[in-house]
């Protein structure tokens, strides 16, 4: 992704947070269903480069955190389905988490496997 894109992406997830944050401090509609700690995503049914930047920074931070480098946490998406309507979608269930935990332990055998078999190509026998 471009510097300037990614650039206008964070400007745009800021807006979202600005704007989130000034209704829900009117009226506190979404704000209970939101876990503390979590991590929140901004995605709109007009705006899909912005949803799909987004849902690739959540795949990136899930497998951050199967890994152990990110702190684990709830995966929260804010997605606005129509005008002014927005939903709260947990984007981090138990299922998400141990499809990327398979994921990564496949990748570490198979990369395990193929070690081994570059080792002993290199071992006369």
């Amino acid at each position: 992704m471009k510097r300037n894109n990614h650039s206008r992406l964070t400007d745009k997830n800021l807006d979202r947070l600005s704007e989130f944050l000034n209704r829900e401090l009117e009226q506190s509609i979404l704000a209970p269903q939101i876990p503390n700690g979590a991590h929140l995503f901004y995605g709109s049914y007009n705006d899909s480069a912005l949803t799909q930047a987004n849902i690739q920074l959540v795949s990136k931070i899930l497998i951050g955190m199967s890994l152990g480098y990110v702190e684990d946490a709830p995966l929260v998406m804010m997605f606005e389905y129509k005008p002014g309507k927005q939903t709260v979608i947990d984007l981090s269930d138990k299922m998400e988490k141990a499809r990327a935990r398979m994921f990564i332990e496949g990748f570490q055998k198979q990369s395990q496997h193929e070690m081994v078999v570059k080792i002993n190509e290199l071992v006369p026998a």
